[in-house]
């Protein structure tokens, strides 16, 4: 059988990524992101986020299906794989449904079904079922992680931001090697992350200081370019900067769940750790809901833009949707 093991951490980790993602899109969707703390939140998210959710995949893979039979792990990430591409049809079809209003054209439903479109803001979950496919097909060889392995991921991943993004103009593709005429988070480029996950996940240990010096060396060009420059380096397609500089931030996601956990039983802490701990255990409930109430306003007369709205926005639509999952699960 598969031995399945829950960390509380990465659960933790998940929560505090899955309230990030949804504040960043609250906030680009009714916000004012171009200027003030905003911009600042929004560039954070957007560096961390989408590479701190591969570094959890590939811990809780670790832990959960890399201990037992192969085949059944391959079987069980095929299937999360599965869950994930529906999760990004829905989403999609919400996005041009809401948003752009195009429902009712079947040409763009078949595309976003085949995968040759990336609807806004959807992009995402299909680069999470492409990560697990991956993950699935290398998983003999993923068990065999170390330190020299996710050093050769990290240059990989970096010198794969060299590719002439131009010249990938197949979407199927464009979502594992990146292109300069789709928005994809693609798997090569970002799939350091996944790699540190298995070892952080092999390791166990809090804090952990080699991935933290490795973070650093990662992040340190990145965190220089946007001091000196006031912004993200490229983004789509990626570029080595950029894939590079969410390494420290997703440290220190890690690093603060690790110590929320630790204090979980301290009586003012443990229910707002307990609340992080369930988001995360439901996260991709969480985004793809939030995603779908966010089209669905934003494609409609309540759509306004300013930052106490999108922050007021966020609020109600965490209560709903903790409300909405605790009734379902009664």
């Amino acid at each position: 059988m598969v031995k399945k093991e829950r960390n509380q951490e990465i659960d933790i980790m998940k929560g505090l990524l899955t309230l990030a993602m949804i504040l960043c899109h609250c906030l680009q969707f009714f916000g004012k992101e171009d200027a003030g703390i905003e911009k600042i939140l929004v560039n954070v998210i957007n560096l961390t986020t989408f590479s701190g959710f591969l570094f959890c995949f590939g811990f809780v893979c670790c832990l959960a299906y890399f201990q037992g039979d192969t085949r059944r792990g391959i079987v069980h990430m095929l299937r999360n794989m599965i869950r994930l591409l529906l999760a990004f049809y829905i989403s999609g079809l919400a996005y041009m449904a809401f948003k752009e209003q195009k429902i009712f054209r079947k040409d763009f439903i078949r595309e976003v079904l085949t995968l040759r479109r990336y609807p806004g803001w959807s992009e995402f979950l299909a680069s999470f079922a492409a990560v697990l496919l991956v993950g699935a097909l290398l998983l003999p060889a993923l068990r065999k992680t170390n330190g020299w392995v996710v050093i050769g991921a990290a240059v990989v991943s970096l010198a794969s931001c060299f590719i002439p993004y131009e010249k990938i103009t197949n979407p199927w593709l464009a979502l594992f090697i990146g292109s300069g005429s789709y928005t994809t988070f693609p798997v090569l480029q970002y799939g350091v992350y996944f790699v540190a996950g298995v070892w952080a996940g092999q390791r166990k240990k809090w804090p952990d200081w080699k991935l933290f010096f490795g973070a650093a060396i990662l992040s340190t060009p990145c965190i220089w370019y946007c001091w000196k420059y006031n912004g993200l380096p490229g983004r789509f397609p990626p570029t080595a900067l950029f894939i590079g500089g969410g390494a420290l931030g997703v440290w220190i996601y890690h690093l603060l769940a690790g110590a929320l956990g630790k204090i979980k039983s301290v009586t003012i802490i443990g229910k707002p750790v307990e609340v992080l701990s369930f988001i995360g255990r439901n996260s991709l409930y969480y985004l793809l809901m939030s995603n779908i109430l966010i089209f669905a306003v934003a494609g409609s007369k309540f759509s306004y833009r300013a930052n106490g709205y999108a922050y007021g926005f966020y609020i109600v639509l965490l209560v709903i949707l903790t409300y909405l999952e605790r009734q379902i699960r009664k």
